[in-house]
């Protein structure tokens, strides 16, 4: 088993955010979280990177790779973040900065775990494996030279350049257009075929019918149902999630 949690509950202050969470991925496998806004889904990915906001509380067990990883030391977790497990965000304008190449974010995604290799190869390969066919301009180029589509692609890249084992992906195809949406998914289906392990948020069921192995549906921060893909789609048992879908 490559991921484990169980009876994760999370507190914002008074507010309960997350409610006994319970849930594992094997390797190689797509898992989807699906659920409204606010139901919780992007805290369960914070939760696993140890990226909580001033006044969380946390309580439960994730394990990773059969190692307690709830509670680490920053700088524990800073060892797990990009080399194990990493994070794709949902708005990637927010998290390339503005003032260096992306060549140089990149690389630096990737110096902050080894101190050895031919950097730029590495980060050409990493463009070229996100589906960047002119790797070599984008390099070169500074985020505003680039569509929000390769931009996400810039993004999955640097969450891949370390080649973790577990990689989170929060709604990385909200605003992007079918043809480019596509491709994304494409991506996740074919780092799947390379063994590593994907959570993907969304709220978008055409989104999970085209990539995912088993399916977390979420709501008030709550599982309140879990499936294989075709049992969501064929044979739902709770009310929210048939509401879902009916809402497609």
């Amino acid at each position: 088993m490559l991921l484990e949690v169980s009876g994760l509950n999370l507190w914002y202050g008074e507010k309960h955010v997350l409610k006994n969470i319970n849930f594992c991925i094997e390797k190689g496998e797509v898992l989807c979280v699906v659920g409204e806004s606010g139901s919780g889904k992007t805290s369960i990915l914070y939760s696993l990177l140890g990226l909580f906001q001033w006044g969380a509380r946390l309580e439960g067990s994730i394990k990773f790779m059969g190692r307690e990883i709830l509670g680490l030391q920053e700088a524990e977790y800073r060892r797990i973040r990009g080399r194990h497990i990493s994070i794709v965000f949902q708005e990637p304008s927010v998290y390339l900065d503005p003032l260096f190449r992306i060549g140089v974010q990149v690389e630096e995604a990737y110096r902050a775990h080894y101190k050895e290799g031919d950097v730029k190869k590495i980060a050409l390969q990493a463009l070229k494996k996100a589906g960047i066919q002119d790797a070599e301009r984008v390099y070169h180029s500074y985020p505003h030279h680039l569509s929000g589509g390769l931009k996400q692609r810039v993004c999955i890249a640097m969450a891949t350049v370390c080649n973790p084992e577990l990689v989170l992906a929060d709604e990385p195809t909200t605003a992007l257009d079918v043809s480019i949406q596509g491709r994304i998914l494409r991506l996740f289906r074919e780092m799947k075929e390379e063994g590593k392990s994907v959570i993907l948020i969304t709220h978008d069921f055409g989104v999970v019918a085209e990539v995912a192995d088993r399916v977390i549906v979420l709501k008030d921060g709550e599982i309140v149902e879990e499936n294989n893909v075709f049992g969501i789609f064929d044979s739902p048992k709770h009310p929210y999630t048939q509401e879902l879908l009916r809402a497609i």
